[in-house]
C-alpha cells in the first residue's frame, strides 16, 4: 500500500505542474495523504529526491565543449539551446529542470505537511530527524532552482529582483507568486538553520542528510551570498567531522571508474546524468586538462582518451552518472577561499595544501605558496574547478565570481566555425520560465536577450 500511495502522489505532482486544469484532478484522499512517520520517511526515501538532479547548470558551463556533429544529433532541443545559450531554450514549453525541481519540494512539503498532522508523537528523534530531512530537501532544490530561475544573489546589491516561487506547502490550489531574490535566500537559510538542529550525527545511508549535510550546504549558500565569514564558519563545522579526504595513492586509477560511490569523502550522495555527458560527447576543457600537474593523481584517475580526446570517469557515483552532492574535499576549498578572501594568506595555503597532499603522487607535492591574498584566491579557485569538475557548481560559480571584475569570465562556444558568446553579467545566465508555467500561473517571465 505504501509504494501505491506514493506513485499515486508522483501522478498528481507531475500533472498538477502542467497546467491549471490538471489541479483539477483529485484522487481519493485515502490515497494520498501519508499518516505515519514510516510513510513521511518513505517520501523522501524516493529516488526522486536524490537520483536524475538539476542538469542545466552544467550543460551551460565552460568545463567542457562538444564537437559540431555530437551537438547537432542531440534529441532534445533544449540541450542543444542551453549548450549555446539561446535566447529561446525551451521550445516546448516545457523544462525537465523546473518541473523535477518542484516535484522534489512537493514531496519535502508533503511529508511536513504530513508531521504536522502528527497529535501524537511516540518518537521524538524520529520525528525531528524526518522533520530535519524534509527542510533539507526543500532548501536544497529551491537553492539549485535558484541558480538557473532567478538572478544571481549580489551582496553589494538590494536583491529585489526576480526571486523563485517559494511553494511552502503540498497544497496545489495554493497559487504562489514569485518571490524576491533576498526572499528566496532568506527561505533556504530558514530552512536550513532549522534542519541543523533536527537532523541526526549519523544515518545508515548517505542519500539521508545528516547534521553535517546542513553544514556542509549552508557554506555553499553563504558563499554563493559572498557571506564569507558564515561560509567559513559552517565549512569549519562540516570538517569538524568524521568525514575524511581519500588518499589518491590508494586508487586504481586504471579502473573503468576509479571512484567508489559512499566513499569517505561523501556527505550527501546526489547525482544527475544526461545524453549530452556521454563520454562519446563530453570532451574536457583543454586549458583546464593541460593545467593539470603531471604528478597528479586525478590527471589519470579522472580522465581517459577517447577517439582522441580527453574525457571524464572520475566521478563519485562510480558510473557514468555524475556525482552533484555535498562532499568533504568541497569544504576545504571554500574555507580555503574565505580565509584568502579575508587576507589570511598562509592559512588559505595551508588548508588548500592538505587537500592537494592527498591529490599527487607520494613525495611529489612540495605545498602551492602565494606571496599575496590575490594570489592566494586566484590559486584556491582555480584548484576549486580542478577539484570540483562536473559536480553541478561550475555554473553558480560563474555567476558569482563574474560580479568582481578580476574573476569575470567571458564564455565562447564553436560550433562548426560559428562562435556563441556568454558575457559576464549577462541575462541569459538567468534560464527563461517555461511556458506552460507562464500560462498556468501568470507569473513573470525572465529576459532574455
Amino acid at each position: 500500500m505504501k509504494n501505491f500511495i506514493i506513485k499515486i502522489l508522483l501522478v498528481t505532482m507531475v500533472l498538477s505542474s502542467c497546467t491549471k486544469d490538471f489541479l483539477e484532478v483529485k484522487p481519493d484522499k485515502k490515497l494520498v495523504i501519508p499518516s505515519t512517520l514510516d510513510d513521511m520517511r518513505a517520501l523522501l526515501d524516493r529516488d526522486i529526491m536524490f537520483y536524475s538532479q538539476l542538469t542545466d547548470g552544467e550543460v551551460s558551463s565552460d568545463d567542457y565543449y562538444m564537437m559540431y556533429n555530437n551537438w547537432n544529433i542531440l534529441s532534445s532541443p533544449w540541450l542543444k539551446n542551453e549548450y549555446i545559450w539561446k535566447k529561446e531554450i525551451f521550445e516546448t514549453g516545457i523544462s525537465y529542470g523546473w518541473n523535477d525541481g518542484y516535484a522534489r519540494i512537493y514531496y519535502a512539503n508533503n511529508a511536513l505537511d504530513g508531521l504536522n498532522r502528527i497529535t501524537n508523537i511516540t518518537d521524538q528523534v524520529k520525528y525531528n530527524n524526518i522533520k530535519g530531512a524534509a527542510l533539507f530537501f526543500r532548501a536544497w532544490l529551491s537553492y539549485q532552482l535558484a541558480q538557473l530561475f532567478c538572478p544571481p544573489y549580489d551582496k553589494a546589491g538590494t536583491n529585489d529582483g526576480l526571486g523563485i516561487p517559494l511553494r511552502l506547502t503540498s497544497d496545489l490550489n495554493v497559487k504562489v507568486k514569485r518571490s524576491t531574490i533576498k526572499e528566496t535566500y532568506d527561505q533556504i537559510l530558514k530552512d536550513l538553520n532549522e534542519s541543523k538542529d533536527l537532523l541526526p550525527d549519523y544515518e545508515t545511508y548517505k542519500t539521508r542528510p545528516v547534521k553535517t549535510s546542513a553544514y556542509a550546504l549552508l557554506s555553499r549558500v553563504y558563499l554563493t551570498m559572498q557571506e564569507y565569514d558564515k561560509a567559513l564558519e559552517f565549512s569549519e563545522l562540516a570538517l569538524d567531522s568524521d568525514y575524511s579526504l581519500i588518499n589518491f595513492n590508494t586508487l586504481n586509477t586504471s579502473a573503468s571508474y576509479p571512484m567508489t560511490r559512499f566513499n569517505s569523502e561523501v556527505i550527501t550522495h546526489c547525482k544527475f546524468s544526461s545524453t549530452i555527458f556521454s563520454t562519446s560527447r563530453l570532451i574536457i576543457d583543454t586549458v583546464l586538462f593541460k593545467s593539470y600537474n603531471d604528478n597528479d593523481i586525478r590527471k589519470k584517475a579522472w580522465f581517459k582518451i577517447v577517439s582522441g580526446n580527453n574525457t571524464y570517469k572520475g566521478s563519485y557515483d562510480g558510473t557514468t552518472s555524475f556525482f552533484n552532492g555535498l562532499s568533504i574535499s568541497e569544504c576545504y576549498l571554500t574555507k580555503a577561499e574565505c580565509l584568502a578572501r579575508k587576507g589570511q594568506t598562509e592559512g588559505a595555503m595551508n588548508v588548500l595544501n592538505s587537500l592537494l597532499n592527498t591529490r599527487y603522487k607520494t613525495g611529489t607535492f612540495n605545498g602551492l605558496t602565494a606571496g599575496t591574498s590575490e594570489e592566494a584566491l586566484r590559486i584556491v579557485l582555480l584548484e576549486r574547478r580542478k577539484e570540483l569538475l562536473y559536480r553541478g557548481i561550475r555554473w553558480t560559480d560563474l555567476r558569482r565570481l563574474n560580479l568582481n571584475t578580476a574573476t569575470a569570465k567571458t564564455l565562447y562556444r564553436n560550433l562548426n566555425g560559428t562562435i556563441y558568446e556568454l558575457k559576464p553579467n549577462s541575462i541569459n545566465y538567468t534560464l527563461p520560465i517555461p511556458k506552460n508555467v507562464i500560462d498556468a500561473n501568470g507569473i513573470e517571465q525572465n529576459p532574455r536577450e
